[in-house]
């Protein structure tokens, strides 16, 4: 039932796409920060904001570094995060494979626990933890 659906966001770090392919899939919920009174937003005040304004709220983000550097504010706020791994397979560009995570795992980032912080891959989500190795930064390229 659509009422009983989460809000859903996508992060500026992430296509405005996505939102408008989840909402043609039916998710009216859907919606790109870079699209709201949202866009532009520091971390920090956007996570703070989307909490006051929808509590229930889920954001998704490609920014793997986003529960790190903003744990006080996470916990604070409540808000329930689902990163799209920025690490992604070489047949997949990074477009595509933000794409693909976000269309396959919509339904799972909806019923996410509030305050929960999850890394969605291909392969599903798991509770988020800081890596031992850096990964590769979105936008980044190794030298």
């Amino acid at each position: 039932m659509e009422e009983n659906r989460r809000q859903v966001f996508i992060d500026e770090d992430l296509s405005p796409r996505i939102a408008g392919d989840l909402r043609h899939r039916g998710r009216a919920n859907a919606k790109s920060i870079a699209r709201t009174a949202y866009k532009g937003m520091k971390d920090a005040e956007l996570l703070r904001a989307l909490a006051s304004d929808y509590p229930e709220a889920v954001l998704v983000t490609g920014d793997d570094h986003m529960p790190a550097e903003h744990k006080r504010v996470l916990a604070e706020t409540r808000i329930t995060l689902a990163v799209i791994d920025p690490q992604h397979p070489p047949e997949y560009g990074e477009n595509e494979w933000d794409f693909e995570v976000a269309q396959r795992w919509a339904h799972k980032m909806e019923q996410q626990a509030k305050g929960s912080i999850v890394r969605y891959t291909l392969a599903g989500g798991r509770t988020w933890t800081l890596r031992r190795r850096p990964g590769r930064l979105r936008g980044v390229r190794a030298i």
